[in-house]
């Protein structure tokens, strides 16, 4: 059993304490860091397919050599979003042109005398973050008026 003045002394001995208060707080600050990281990842991949949305929106309207049909106008997406974000969101790619886009999700787009793009995707956290995080959908839409 320990003495009376060995427990007094353990009491006023303040060794450690910072390697104590280090622990406590370096969970909380880790996990805020990493979120933070990964909002901002969210807000580029988005920020991203809107640009990528545009152009192919561009595409189909000119009708570029690249840009001749839905088909084309989704391999031109896949394309050119391999070059802006991160491969596990370009696997998960869902493209939609003109008459097959959601009108719910792009409801202030007017299909007819437009080309309109709708890109669907989910980004897929590392799994350890809650929820809104972890498994964040992202809908983009862009129109670009066709030449008549």
């Amino acid at each position: 059993m320990i003495g009376l003045g060995t427990a007094r002394r353990l009491a006023r001995d303040r060794r450690g304490a910072m390697a104590v208060e280090f622990v406590m707080v370096a969970g909380p600050l880790f996990l805020v860091s990493f979120a933070a990281i990964d909002l901002g990842l969210i807000l580029w991949t988005k920020s991203s397919l809107e640009a990528v949305a545009a152009d192919a929106a561009r595409c189909g309207a000119i009708k570029a050599a690249a840009c001749t049909g839905s088909n084309s106008i989704s391999s031109f997406v896949t394309a050119e979003a391999t070059t802006w974000v991160l491969s596990s969101v370009v696997a998960n790619l869902t493209v939609n042109v003109n008459s097959n886009v959601n009108s719910s999700a792009c409801p202030a787009i007017t299909v007819g005398t437009f080309e309109t793009v709708e890109i669907t995707t989910s980004y897929l956290a590392a799994g350890w973050l809650p929820p809104p995080f972890g498994n964040y959908n992202i809908d983009v839409c862009a129109s670009y008026a066709t030449s008549s």
